[in-house]
């Protein structure tokens, strides 16, 4: 009996150690396609404009095959607006906040290791341009310095490769999904945004492990 309560502490141990954690930091780029803004003068074009994206991960490895970790980052989103060859910038960024599942395809040991990975969080865009009420295209909507805070959905693919002991590089694309903004992007009476806010990212991840 003693010896069947040994054996399986020493395997319980022996599993909370083959765990492995990690922290990294993430560079990359983010593109959105457009949302419409429609009224019944016509439409026009609107959404966040592309740039560049820095950010922090951290997580683990659960088991042979499956991790989980918290990220997050900082996407460099200008607002735009635009119709009929008149296009309005306004400053703006956003801060993006996930947890996320990964399913790897090949176990611990492995020095490549494809995934995907899925999850959820919130996207919180920040309008930082000076307002004025006669900013072109009003018509249609106002592009404000406000603060808006949305729930998001993500899903991508990558891979994890081995560069030491301690390091791994991981090149992922993942498609950040949520609905469109209404408060710094404020359509104007009679207006309505449609479509849904899509934000895929192409990044590279430095990450030590331990």
């Amino acid at each position: 009996m003693l010896k069947r309560i040994f054996l399986t502490l020493l395997v319980t141990a022996g599993a909370a150690c083959a765990q492995t954690y990690y922290l990294g930091l993430l560079g990359g780029y983010g593109y959105a396609p457009d949302l419409s803004v429609t009224n019944p003068a016509g439409s026009a074009t609107t959404g966040i404009k592309s740039g560049g994206v820095l950010g922090a991960v951290g997580g683990g490895d659960t088991s042979e095959h499956w991790g989980g970790e918290l990220r997050y980052m900082y996407r460099f989103s200008d607002l735009k607006l635009a119709s009929g060859g008149t296009e309005v910038d306004f400053g703006a960024h956003t801060h993006i906040v996930t947890g996320d599942l990964l399913r790897y395809f090949a176990p611990r040991a492995s020095s490549v290791r494809p995934y995907v990975s899925f999850g959820g969080g919130v996207r919180i865009l920040v309008g930082t341009g000076q307002e004025s009420a006669t900013q072109p295209l009003g018509e249609f909507a106002a592009l404000t310095a406000t603060r808006e805070m949305l729930a998001v959905g993500d899903f991508g693919v990558g891979v994890k490769v081995k560069l030491g002991r301690h390091t791994n590089l991981r090149l992922e694309v993942r498609d950040y999904i949520g609905g469109a903004p209404n408060k710094v992007i404020a359509p104007n009476a009679g207006s309505k945004i449609s479509g849904v806010l899509n934000d895929v990212i192409a990044m590279a991840i430095v990450s030590y492990t331990w």
